[in-house]
């Protein structure tokens, strides 16, 4: 975090690196005041104000091209002296973010006024980064911060796509539960094949490509694509597709989890509420065909219609998954960047949110505490 030079008692942070990265915003909810902090956003952006006098009141306007309106907190700062937080909650403009593919500068303007004296202006060119882009690692020195949680972001249980993925697969194994509830390991399991078939009978497809952006040695970063682009284009790499069927299976009520090893990802479901035995799933072999014929698996007793190359993709899936996970489990634990064990229900738990939920896209500019 790089403080601005002070002007007048005032001064800048915009974390992390002078970058800025919207997912990491849209992800969380309004966040709360604290002890001498006003204003609910995440912090990405911060102003350090010294009260001029007692019971100052300021008014800190934020303002870039990629918002939809300037981010604004309003504030009384009670004790001359002393030095304040001000972080404005910023509302981006869904429609400029859609046009940002890669990084690039802006210029972003902050104005404060204190009282009833003539605004201060400070302009600040930071790195704006596209809403694709998931910043899941920095390291400044000896201290790291580990932002996993950001993939659950990507996964989003209500998106259109998910309700036109339960459409097709309920019209294609009407008998079979799609709905949260309790449900045997093979129910469950031939749940997660439903999902499955519909995306191979779409046409989704691996696209053998490389996600990474940054790795390191300050930021670790990767290109996930939304599931509406999952859908159109047919087109899915590991991150991809272990996000849009992780968002399936959450919609199902089915406890997932994204596993990221290095240069790659893959999903693990659990069948059971003890999270005892979790099925990992290679989610490369999406669209795969011609593999070498498996044991029929017990869980199509479930099931009505089905394709057989799905069917044996699926079953290749597992065995790949459990095979990829053996050899990385050691890995795990080691706070290392490429080694992520990410349970999207905890990651909703500490309030993670997809990018277009309502708490997200209509997230207040701002307020005073």
């Amino acid at each position: 975090m790089k403080p601005c030079a002070a002007a007048s008692g005032w001064s800048i942070s915009i974390s992390p690196d002078d970058a800025l990265y919207p997912v990491l915003d849209l992800s969380q909810r309004a966040g709360r005041p604290g002890e001498a902090r006003y204003g609910d956003g995440s912090g990405m952006i911060a102003v350090e104000v010294t009260a001029q006098s007692a019971n100052e009141a300021v008014h800190l306007s934020v303002s870039t091209a990629a918002l939809a309106e300037p981010a604004v907190v309003d504030a009384v700062l009670p004790r001359a002296g002393e030095r304040y937080t001000l972080r404005p909650r910023l509302r981006w403009s869904r429609s400029a973010l859609a046009r940002i593919a890669t990084p690039q500068n802006t210029v972003v303007e902050f104005r404060l006024q204190r009282g009833a004296a003539a605004a201060e202006v400070q302009r600040r060119e930071i790195r704006l980064h596209p809403l694709s882009e998931a910043l899941y690692y920095v390291r400044d020195g000896k201290d790291h911060v580990d932002l996993g949680w950001i993939f659950a972001a990507y996964a989003d249980p209500n998106s259109h796509v998910i309700d036109r993925i339960l459409q097709e697969a309920s019209e294609r194994h009407p008998f079979l539960s799609l709905k949260p509830g309790p449900r045997t390991p093979a129910q469950t399991t031939a749940a997660v094949y439903a999902v499955w078939e519909v995306l191979q009978l779409h046409g989704v497809r691996y696209a053998d490509e490389d996600p990474g952006l940054a790795r390191g040695p300050l930021v670790w970063s990767q290109h996930v694509r939304l599931h509406d682009d999952v859908w159109e284009e047919r087109r899915a790499n590991c991150i991809d597709g272990s996000l849009l069927l992780a968002a399936a299976l959450e919609r199902l009520g089915i406890r997932s989890v994204l596993l990221l090893v290095p240069r790659h990802a893959l999903l693990a479901f659990h069948t059971d509420a003890r999270k005892s035995s979790p099925v990992f799933v290679e989610t490369t072999l999406l669209g795969a065909r011609q593999l070498a014929v498996r044991p029929r698996p017990g869980f199509v007793n479930e099931l009505s219609l089905i394709d057989s190359d799905a069917l044996e993709s699926f079953s290749a899936a597992l065995v790949a998954g459990q095979a990829r996970y053996a050899r990385e489990a050691a890995g795990f634990g080691q706070k290392k960047p490429d080694y992520q064990w990410i349970d999207l229900a905890t990651a909703r738990a500490y309030g993670i949110i997809p990018l277009a939920a309502p708490g997200a896209a209509v997230a207040a500019a701002g307020q005073s505490r």
